[in-house]
C-alpha cells in the first residue's frame, strides 16, 4: 500500500491567483489524484443576465477547473482526475424539480464534457480524466418542500450519500480504462 498524503487547500477561485494555488498543491508533491469540484450556482433569468454574472460563472465553474487540470495534469506522471459536479454537466437544465439553473451556469457546467474528453486524450496514458455528474444530495439548509419534492422526484426514493461518491472515485482509481467519460451517480434521475 502507498503512502498518501492530503491537503486541503481553501481557496476564493472567483478572485483568481490559480497559479499561487497550483503552487500550494505543489507543495507537498505531484499528485497522483485531482479532485475538481468548484462550483456556483445560480438561477438568474435570462432577462437578468449580465457580463459580470457570464464572466463570473464561467470563471468559477469552467475556465478555473479547466485550468487546474492542466497544469496539474502535466505536472502529474500518472493518475487520475475527477471532475465532480451535477448533472447539469450532461443533462438538460431541468433535471432538478424545484431548480431552475441560469443560461451561464448551464453553459458553464455542460463544456465540462468537452474538457474531460479533450483532457483525457491530450494527457493519456499517463493521466486519465473521468467526470462524475451526482444528483441530489441532501441538504438541511434547504426547505422541507424543496427537500421532499427533489426526493419524490428520484427514482430511486434515496438522496446519493457522500459515501458513494468517495466509492465512486475510489473504484475510477482502480479501472484502469476508465478515461474520457462521464459517470452518473443520480438514483436514475
Amino acid at each position: 500500500m502507498r503512502e498518501s498524503t492530503v491537503k486541503v487547500i481553501r481557496w476564493d477561485f472567483g478572485r483568481g491567483g490559480l497559479d499561487s494555488f497550483i503552487g500550494e498543491v505543489l507543495s507537498v508533491g505531484v499528485p497522483r489524484l485531482v479532485v475538481l469540484s468548484a462550483s456556483y450556482y445560480d438561477s438568474t433569468p435570462l432577462t437578468g443576465i449580465s457580463e459580470d454574472l457570464v464572466d463570473y460563472l464561467l470563471k468559477v465553474n469552467l475556465a478555473t477547473p479547466l485550468y487546474i487540470a492542466v497544469k496539474l495534469g502535466t505536472a502529474m506522471s500518472e493518475g487520475l482526475i475527477v471532475f465532480l459536479t451535477d448533472m447539469v454537466a450532461i443533462e438538460d437544465r431541468c433535471v432538478y424539480v424545484g431548480l431552475r439553473p441560469s443560461l451561464p451556469y448551464v453553459a458553464s457546467r455542460r463544456a465540462l464534457t468537452a474538457v474531460v474528453k479533450y483532457l483525457a486524450r491530450e494527457l493519456a496514458p499517463k493521466v486519465r480524466v473521468v467526470g462524475i455528474a451526482v444528483g441530489w444530495v441532501d441538504n438541511p439548509r434547504a426547505s422541507s418542500r424543496l427537500r421532499q419534492r427533489a426526493l419524490s422526484s428520484i427514482p430511486t426514493g434515496r438522496f446519493v450519500e457522500p459515501e458513494e461518491i468517495c466509492s465512486l472515485i475510489k473504484t475510477a482509481t482502480e479501472l484502469p480504462n476508465l478515461n474520457g467519460v462521464f459517470l452518473e451517480l443520480s438514483g436514475g434521475l
